[in-house]
């Protein structure tokens, strides 16, 4: 297999201001991918974590997704 390099610059400006990025622009969040915002998920390579592929990203997203939906559900 062949893994492209596309960069480690994580795109992230637009949440300036909110304090859930770390010094070097990655989203922090925990093993359920919120934020220390309340109903603010983050996934795929913006988060602060070791390993950033599709495969991960997809991972991330199938387990923000069911946490969004628990957080609407219980504050709706």
């Amino acid at each position: 297999g062949v893994f492209v390099y596309v960069g480690l610059d994580p795109v992230s400006d637009y949440l300036t201001g909110l304090d859930i990025t770390d010094q070097d622009g990655w989203v922090i969040t925990d093993d359920k991918m919120a934020t220390r915002i309340p109903g603010i998920f983050a996934i795929g390579d913006v988060r602060q974590k070791d390993l950033r592929q599709v495969t991960t990203a997809v991972g991330d997203g199938a387990i923000a997704g069911q946490e969004a939906y628990k957080y609407i559900t219980e504050h709706s």
